[in-house]
């Protein structure tokens, strides 16, 4: 168990509402697991709050704070640095203070790109279908063409949305979305709505796309990854596994994007295998 001491450095998490987060447990374990004297705690900040919240920090010296709904953008004008990347993105998670200058970063994406790659599905190349063009859909987007999707085609229940969204990626990125389904063969496929979450646990993500009448064209080739971690296994991820699919939910996305921004708080490298550990000590799977 931590220590804590005067010499304990502070880590944390904001939000609005933050009781339902696991971020304290993953953090506070990777810090027991290496015997780094950091402690990390939860901060409710409401919105109106979120300034006085950024300058807290910074007067009390924490070392870093994971950002999360709904002050991901927000935060953005409080901080003294932001990185190209989360700019590009459009929104920060990850904050560092380094003496007093708060720096912003990105590390939901990179996460979800690292999950992906840990179970063995190859993003360069490949075809991917996103279903759902929410908040979390755009960084996805970006951080899958960087890591050289070949063709991604987002549809969604309202298609303006993913229309819009198109139009943004490509003027951010020069690279053209598909908006409609031309040909249901696809190497990757991600469900980034709340379809299949509490109170939808009997929901399809695909039930309300009028272009996708079945599942028959998911195979054994294809990897299925869901961004909903609880249930473990979402009724969409189930229907994908009884076709012979690669499946994952959304905890390795969580669990990386933790590793990534617990390495730039402490400006330590974790050990390999840090994710595996997290997901068997931390959270049982």
């Amino acid at each position: 168990m931590i220590e804590i001491n005067g010499h304990t450095q502070h880590l944390g998490i904001i939000g609005y509402p933050v009781e339902h987060t696991f971020s304290p447990a993953m953090h506070n374990f990777i810090s027991e697991t290496v015997h780094n004297n950091y402690v990390y705690g939860a901060y409710l900040v409401k919105p109106e709050n979120l300034g006085k919240a950024i300058e807290g920090m910074r007067a009390l010296n924490i070392k870093g704070i994971n950002v999360t709904a709904p002050h991901k953008t927000e935060v953005m004008k409080y901080l003294d640095v932001v990185t190209d990347t989360a700019k590009e993105l459009g929104s920060v998670n990850t904050v560092v203070n380094n003496n007093g200058v708060l720096t912003g970063y990105n590390t939901d994406a990179d996460g979800f790109c690292m999950a992906l790659k840990t179970e063995g599905a190859r993003i360069e190349g490949s075809k991917i279908l996103i279903i759902g063009a929410g908040g979390v859909t755009r960084p996805t987007i970006i951080r899958l063409i960087d890591n050289g999707a070949k063709e991604i085609t987002v549809v969604n229940r309202t298609r303006a949305k993913a229309v819009s969204l198109a139009e943004d990626i490509l003027k951010t990125k020069g690279f053209n979305i598909k908006t409609s389904v031309d040909e249901l063969k696809f190497d990757i496929v991600i469900n980034t709505t709340s379809a299949g979450m509490e109170p939808q646990e009997n929901v399809l993500p695909t039930d309300s796309i009028d272009e996708i009448t079945s599942l028959d064209f998911i195979d054994g080739n294809t990897t299925v990854a869901d961004m909903i971690y609880n249930p473990d296994e979402t009724l969409f991820l189930a229907e994908a596994r009884k076709r012979g699919a690669k499946t994952l939910n959304g905890l390795g996305m969580l669990i990386y994007q933790g590793i990534i921004a617990y390495e730039l708080f402490t400006g330590i490298k974790l050990p390999d295998g840090m994710g595996d550990k997290i997901r068997k000590e931390v959270f049982g799977r």
